[in-house]
This record gives structure tokens, C-alpha cells and sequence, in this order.
């Protein structure tokens, strides 16, 4: 008896490590899931950002436009040559200005697409280390439920004898 009771003892105790690693890998899982979900937002929020640096380089596009205009403007109604030099240096320097801007602009619009690559594949990798803590809750799962059963027909050959 104090054999069957020593047996009945070792299942138990083998389902409640079996129930403390699924559980464990529930909290894994849980943390990994948090974590997608924060790089999904992070990255949600990059992409607004590369959207508003794209517009804002549109918007320098238009006003690089809007000075040639001006400029092209002002170099046609003046008529005297000094006023008409002095507004076309104002002009290139605005336009210089402008064009810095602008590629200033480009430039952080790519260094957001490289970070919004990295997070992509962060990502990846972290979708895949969820589907690899997936499988392994399977696996848990699936070894708690044959120690169930094993234990519950124990059990059974327990009560028989």
C-alpha cells in the first residue's frame, strides 16, 4: 500500500511540474504577445512618422517650387538690375536652404525605412519565437495529458486490486 500511495505521490507530483512548466510556458507566451503587440505599435508609430517626414518633404518640395516661381517672378517685373540681383541671391540662398532642408528630410525618411526593416525583421523573429513557444506548449500539453492518463490508469489498477 505504502508503494501504490509512494507511486500515487510520484504522479502527482510529475502533474504539478507538468502544471508549473505549462504555466510557465503561458507566461512566456503572454510576455511574447505583449512584446508583438509593442513592436506593432512601435512600428505603427515609425510609419506615421516617415509619413509625416514624406509630407513635410512634399511641403518643401512646394515651397522650393513656390521661391523659383518667385523668384522667376521678381527677376521678370524688376527692372533694375541691382534689386534683381539682390532678390535672386535671396532666392538661391532660400533655395538652398529649401534644398538642404528637403534632403535632410529624405535622409530621415531612409533612416526610418532602415529602422522600420530592423523592427520588420525583429518582428520575424519575434512571431517565430512565439510559434516556437507554441509548439512547446503543445508538446507540455501534450505529455501533461498522457501523465493524466497514465496516472489515471494507474489509479484505475489501483482500485482494481
Amino acid at each position: 500500500m505504502d508503494k501504490a500511495r509512494e507511486k500515487i505521490n510520484a504522479y502527482r507530483a510529475e502533474a504539478e511540474a507538468a502544471n508549473e512548466r505549462a504555466e510557465a510556458a503561458d507566461q512566456q507566451l503572454k510576455l511574447v504577445l505583449a512584446q508583438q503587440t509593442e513592436r506593432e505599435q512601435e512600428l505603427i508609430s515609425l510609419q506615421n512618422r516617415v509619413q509625416l517626414l514624406e509630407e513635410e518633404a512634399d511641403k518643401r518640395d512646394a515651397q522650393l517650387a513656390e521661391a523659383k516661381q518667385i523668384q522667376q517672378d521678381n527677376a521678370a517685373t524688376l527692372n533694375q538690375s541691382d534689386i534683381v540681383l539682390k532678390n535672386a541671391n535671396t532666392q538661391e540662398e532660400r533655395i538652398d536652404n529649401l534644398e538642404i532642408q528637403l534632403r535632410e528630410a529624405i535622409k530621415n525618411a531612409q533612416e526610418l525605412d532602415l529602422l522600420n526593416e530592423g523592427l520588420q525583421r525583429r518582428l520575424t523573429q519575434k512571431e517565430k519565437d512565439l510559434e516556437t513557444a507554441e509548439t512547446e506548449y503543445e508538446t507540455l500539453k501534450e505529455t501533461y495529458t498522457a501523465l493524466k492518463n497514465e496516472f489515471e490508469e494507474a489509479m484505475r489498477s489501483l482500485d482494481e486490486m
